[in-house]
């Protein structure tokens, strides 16, 4: 055991002295601290010049390129600065050069009238009451709310749709228990500049009240994907975007107190109580020492894929959050062991996965953890 020590603390000290004598140079240090000065002040004149006002400096940092598969512990700066401001309580983000004088740059101050406007064009079409609207646009295309926004485009109070059409905006908004099927996208896309957007029907405020983060996939595509985490709780789904306008229904199946739901409500699911093959299978299927937790159940259906929630109150375990899904299928005339990746429902209720059936047959599903 000491042999191993003194090994372990000779492998960390090498690795320290790699990390420290691969740090910034001091002529690196210099320039950075030349565009943190330069950045300051063009940040401040850039928002002067934009919106007549004077915001105060709360921190300022080099932008670094970060674009290589390889970590860089000490990445090059890349002459730009984020700048954080306030005004009046509110604060905010300007990304803008530090190289030389310039006003020239991005910032989000105005993301929460901009946002705000969208949902009250949202209300003024649809006549309905949002539980949330969710807009992400910008030049990071990022829901993160420190650098969601970022745009140079000045918006005036009435030119909500110029500006989120150029910014290529994407949106989330949700009900309860609304008809989202109903609602005139087209209308929506012409008044406000989305194109894209998400519309969630959940099956009341307090189902929608249980959910974390209601962002899903925002941005990125499919704008939905995530959303299988919140199936249980929601009346229906529709995507609009990238040519494709489709409403999803969540008709639940429950079972022994187990939700299903298929894409397709016709198609039939039928579970029964049955046994797996021994754990130890598992073990090298994503499990290192398989350990059955739940009792197992035959799974027929004829959909090719089914959404699962189990409840987290049948389980034998208290390791909740390292529970996963398992799998086991004939394929082709051989028996497979399979685990589903799985995750716990925000309000912490259900394990969810999806299972996928192709051309697989005698089903059966359970849920295991590492012992």
């Amino acid at each position: 055991m000491g042999k191993r020590k003194a090994v372990y603390w000779i492998f960390l000290a090498l690795i320290m002295v790699t990390v420290t004598g691969c740090g910034y140079t001091l002529e690196e240090k210099r320039e950075m601290k030349r565009y943190e000065k330069q950045g300051r002040e063009n940040a401040k004149n850039y928002i002067r010049e934009k919106y007549g006002i004077d915001a105060k400096i709360t921190e300022i940092n080099c932008e670094k390129y970060s674009s290589s598969p390889v970590p860089d512990f000490f990445p090059s700066p890349t002459g730009n600065v984020f700048v954080k401001m306030k005004y009046k309580g509110a604060d905010f983000l300007v990304a803008i050069s530090g190289q030389k004088k310039n006003t020239d740059g991005l910032d989000n101050y105005q993301f929460q009238e901009i946002a705000t406007a969208f949902a009250q064009e949202m209300y003024n079409i649809t006549g309905l009451h949002a539980e949330s609207a969710y807009v992400c646009y910008g030049e990071y295309g990022t829901v993160k709310d420190e650098k969601n926004g970022m745009i140079h485009t000045f918006y005036d109070g009435e030119n909500v749709a110029e500006v989120l059409q150029k910014e290529s905006a994407r949106a989330v908004v949700s009900y309860a228990n609304q008809d989202v099927e109903q609602i005139p996208v087209s209308q929506i896309s012409q008044k406000t500049g989305v194109d894209t957007i998400l519309l969630t029907d959940y099956e009341s405020r307090e189902a929608y009240q249980t959910v974390r983060c209601p962002y899903y996939n925002l941005a990125g595509w499919p704008i939905e994907n995530g959303i299988e985490n919140q199936l249980y709780l929601m009346n229906g789904y529709r995507v609009v975007g990238a040519g494709e306008d489709t409403y999803v229904k969540c008709e639940k199946k429950i079972q022994d107190d187990i939700i299903l739901i298929t894409e397709n409500p016709k198609d039939q699911i039928i579970l029964d109580k049955t046994s797996l093959d021994s754990q130890e299978n598992w073990n090298g299927n994503g499990f290192i020492d398989a350990k059955q937790v739940a009792s197992a159940y035959a799974f027929d259906t004829n959909s090719e894929k089914v959404y699962v929630y189990f409840p987290v109150e049948k389980l034998d375990t208290k390791e909740v959050k390292e529970a996963q899904l398992v799998k086991q299928y004939q394929y082709k005339g051989e028996t497979c062991y399979d685990n589903i990746i799985s995750k716990v429902t925000d309000d912490g209720k259900y394990i969810h996965g999806i299972v996928y059936t192709r051309d697989e047959t005698e089903i059966k599903i359970s849920v295991f953890i590492d012992q």
